[in-house]
């Protein structure tokens, strides 16, 4: 046996028929729930640097923002060089025919 009280179309439905009568002709029209509002963010987009997102199996690239080529302290350094030796190419003589340098130059031979 029915009750006697009314039956209330929910907001969501609601605005989907409104869409739905002022569509024009030929216009498809999808009514669907909103998901993203029932949605919980996971941990990685909480806090994206936490163990428990960075701890995922996967190889990440190094950051490389920052001082010099990665963030943090240097791993490796060599030095500083004082006056650079400078070399001007073009007062190379070239070389002679026939030299191992000429045949490596010209393809001939491997460079080992």
């Amino acid at each position: 046996m029915m009750g006697t009280g009314r039956v209330t179309a929910e907001p969501a439905r609601q605005k989907c028929l409104r869409e739905t009568r002022e569509a024009r002709p030929g216009e498809i029209v999808v009514c669907a729930p909103d998901e993203d509002k029932y949605r919980v963010q996971s941990t990685s987009q909480e806090d994206p640097l936490s163990d428990q997102a960075l701890n995922d199996g996967r190889l990440t690239p190094p950051d490389v923002a920052g001082n010099g080529i990665f963030k943090g302290k240097a791993t490796a350094t060599f030095g500083k060089v004082d006056k650079p030796y400078l070399i001007d190419l073009k007062s190379i003589p070239e070389a002679p025919a026939g030299s191992d340098a000429d045949k490596i130059a010209k393809g001939e031979m491997r460079a080992h």
